[in-house]
């Protein structure tokens, strides 16, 4: 379902009036094309056995090449590993960790997850962050850096009920330009991804490769957070990763970092300090990172049949799945 095979190359993006911008394309390596059968052409990086999202990595590498480059990469006993499927939470929690590590309740400016994410800087580039090190990725179990499991390192992995995550990941490849985007309905998106995939492949497949992987390595700090329990509580999750880091940071501080993180604060800070190169890879210069950060938004976009569909591939495909999905609040 993730392989792409079959795929044609294309060397630049599509023609037209609104694209990211040459800055950024510049530095993309060659992407590879698909149109689905409903007529939509999205461009992806082709990493082998699954579609990478586009980086900005260095037009003279390829996808492969950098997911070898992060599965081989040097990794310290005190770095901190983030992974998540795509729109799982993950700009969420990495600013909640970063605050803790810093014993800070100030949001940072920017887009913090860029500044530490394996996917979208070429593997050297880490060589020179002090320690500890905070390092993101959505790439699945199979090519996290080896040495994270051999040096047995903290690994905070990330799920969210895969109805809002879906609906999350299409508003997010909409609204990017070209080529970055997915431009047909969310309907449309929504068969092509089970019928031939999408970028990082199938939530499926990768919360199920994570669930094996964490079995195969008892031994190792993993830790679940789960997008739905930080939203029904939030104080209370952001202290228990406080104790799981080992951040030392007292009750107070802890719900102080809660309330900054508060998606309407976080969303308001990060649109007011994000980069303009950021914002320009999305239509209206609008940055589309943060949407709603809801729990059951799924139930505005998913029509009965749809649901229908869903649940028939969740009961097939998850049935040796260990955890439940909490879908409304």
């Amino acid at each position: 379902m993730d392989n792409p095979q079959g795929a044609t190359s294309s060397i630049s993006a599509p023609s037209s009036s609104s694209v990211a911008p040459e800055e950024f394309l510049n530095k993309v390596p060659r992407l590879a094309q698909l149109t689905d059968r409903f007529g939509n052409t999205f461009h992806f990086g082709n990493a082998g056995d699954y579609w990478h999202q586009a980086f900005a990595i260095g037009a003279e590498t390829d996808y492969k090449t950098h997911v070898k480059q992060i599965r081989n990469m040097d990794i310290r006993d005190d770095d901190i590993l983030i992974c998540s499927y795509p729109k799982s939470g993950l700009h969420w929690h990495c600013e909640v960790v970063k605050l803790l590590m810093n014993k800070s309740k100030n949001l940072s400016d920017g887009d913090i997850t860029g500044l530490c994410f394996l996917d979208a800087m070429p593997s050297e580039s880490f060589s020179n962050f002090k320690s500890p090190r905070l390092l993101v990725t959505h790439v699945p179990f199979r090519h996290i850096p080896k040495q994270a499991l051999e040096k047995k390192i903290k690994i905070l992995v990330l799920e969210r009920n895969p109805k809002d995550v879906l609906v999350s990941y299409y508003n997010h490849v909409y609204n990017h330009l070209p080529p970055l985007n997915y431009p047909g309905t969310f309907e449309q998106f929504f068969q092509v991804y089970f019928e031939v995939g999408y970028l990082y492949g199938d939530v499926f497949d990768y919360v199920m490769e994570w669930q094996t992987g964490r079995e195969a390595n008892p031994k190792l700090h993993f830790l679940v957070s789960v997008f739905e329990d930080m939203k029904a509580d939030t104080v209370s999750g952001v202290k228990r990763l406080n104790t799981y880091l080992g951040s030392g940071c007292s009750d107070e501080l802890c719900e102080q970092i809660a309330a900054a993180c508060s998606f309407e604060k976080m969303k308001k800070h990060k649109d007011e300090t994000v980069s303009d190169l950021v914002k320009a890879l999305f239509r209206n210069n609008k940055l589309a990172i943060y949407r709603k950060g809801e729990v059951g938004d799924w139930k505005n976009w998913f029509t009965v049949a749809m649901n229908e569909q869903f649940d028939k591939e969740y009961e097939k495909r998850m049935s040796d799945y260990k955890s439940f999905y909490t879908y409304t609040l």
